[in-house]
């Protein structure tokens, strides 16, 4: 087994015949220093993969997810990849991307962790939180909120929420949803700007979008929930999941609810 660290890689080469994490992790430890929004292993040059060699990556996923960072496999061989699913723990939690490329670019999507922690030295009043789901009304939502929050002294915080299928590991890279992510946050934060507001911004992966935002609003101490709500246009969409959503926010969010709809002008009345 030979192990190379460049950048945030770990480049694993040869066969892997037994748990080799101990070996690779004084390394990982190195370069999660660096990059602490996580790291790449490598596989490209993998040989053979015995099942007590597949534990590496589950005592890899151990560590580095209780330091709350993220590690990511790329370019897994399929003998490799069909040894890793008989290893319970492995087989439907080990994060997988076709390539480096792909890896690092979910790596890179925004983690808010840094930014959480530096607004935890600017004292405000209260926080708003400013859930980016889908059929939200993006512009209004995140306009009233800067509204409430320039009056308050109230700090926003824009949230987008990735829901992951039970099916994937909770951290697989998903190219077209992280992008799509990036766009939301960077169309939302505009919005704010007249009001001299600067967001944190957060992009959460979640297997249920409510059960996301319920964790958000208790684990952040949320005082606030702003909504901006869409139109129901004869026609069109009906926008169900948004106010089945908005129903059980209001029942069950631990904070002050606040959904907001933007006067209907006139174009929008005689589409």
């Amino acid at each position: 087994m030979i192990i190379e660290t460049k950048e945030d890689v770990v480049r694993l080469s040869g066969a892997l015949h037994k748990n080799q994490w101990m070996t690779i992790k004084a390394a990982a430890n190195l370069l999660l220093q660096e990059h602490p929004q996580g790291i790449i292993i490598d596989c490209g040059h993998l040989g053979e993969v015995s099942g007590e060699g597949g534990k590496t990556f589950l005592e890899a996923m151990k560590d580095i997810e209780a330091a709350h960072s993220r590690i990511i496999v790329a370019n897994l061989p399929e003998n490799a990849a069909a040894v890793c699913k008989t290893i319970p723990g492995v087989r439907s939690q080990l994060p997988i991307a076709l390539s480096v490329a792909d890896a690092r670019a979910s790596l890179h999507t925004l983690n808010c962790k840094k930014s959480l922690a530096a607004m935890e030295a600017t004292k405000t009043v209260g926080r708003i939180l400013v859930p980016l789901i889908a059929d939200v009304d993006l512009t209004y939502g995140a306009s009233l909120a800067a509204r409430i929050a320039k009056v308050n002294r109230f700090e926003v915080r824009l949230a987008y929420f990735i829901e992951v299928g039970r099916g994937l590991p909770l951290n697989a890279p998903l190219s077209e949803e992280e992008k799509a992510a990036q766009e939301t946050l960077r169309r939302a934060i505009p919005q704010l700007q007249p009001q001299g507001i600067t967001p944190v911004q957060e992009i959460q992966r979640v297997r249920e979008a409510l059960d996301g935002i319920l964790g958000v609003l208790k684990s952040q101490q949320i005082d606030q929930l702003v909504l901006g709500a869409p139109y129901s246009v004869e026609g069109e969409e009906s926008h169900e999941s948004f106010y089945s959503l908005a129903n059980a926010l209001l029942e069950r969010a631990p904070c002050e609810v606040i959904i907001g709809r933007q006067k209907r002008n006139e174009s929008l009345a005689h589409r």
